[in-house]
């Protein structure tokens, strides 16, 4: 698994497997937000088969968020950065790619003060390419 830290006391990964939790436990990980649907893709664990694995290796925070990027908004980002605050830290945020979970922390960060450019420069260093959402990004900037 590549875990890649994307903020303060937040990391991202793409879908965890059952040998990445351990990884994930050894990493000093908290809590997860898992922002992928169940049944996004046939061979994909559900999100309570990914939960118990994590539970299995010490990291009892499990939160389901289940968002597609495409219809991902500021209202979702909220919600996100909610369960982010709620969470013990650091915290783990996965989808397939990871690209979703950094796209919802991208959209509260330019509601909240910083600029489209700085979240692209951040997500990048996560490897996370926003160029796909840089405008759903300007326009969650300018609605504030």
């Amino acid at each position: 698994m590549t875990i890649l830290k994307l903020a303060e006391n937040l990391y991202i990964a793409p879908q965890l497997t059952a040998a990445d939790a351990a990884q994930a436990a050894a990493l000093g990980v908290q809590a997860v937000i898992c922002n992928r649907p169940d049944g996004e893709e046939p061979d994909q664990p559900a999100a309570a088969e990914v939960k118990q694995w994590l539970a299995d290796a010490g990291i009892g925070q499990f939160a389901h968020q289940p968002v597609t990027a495409p219809a991902a908004g500021t209202a979702d980002a909220a919600a996100f950065q909610n369960l982010f605050a709620q969470s013990d830290k650091p915290v783990l945020a996965y989808c397939r790619t990871g690209t979703r979970s950094v796209l919802l922390w991208a959209l509260y960060q330019v509601q909240n003060g910083m600029s489209v450019a700085e979240a692209k420069t951040a997500a990048a260093r996560a490897d996370v390419d926003l160029t796909n959402f840089e405008a759903k990004l300007q326009a969650a900037k300018e609605a504030v």
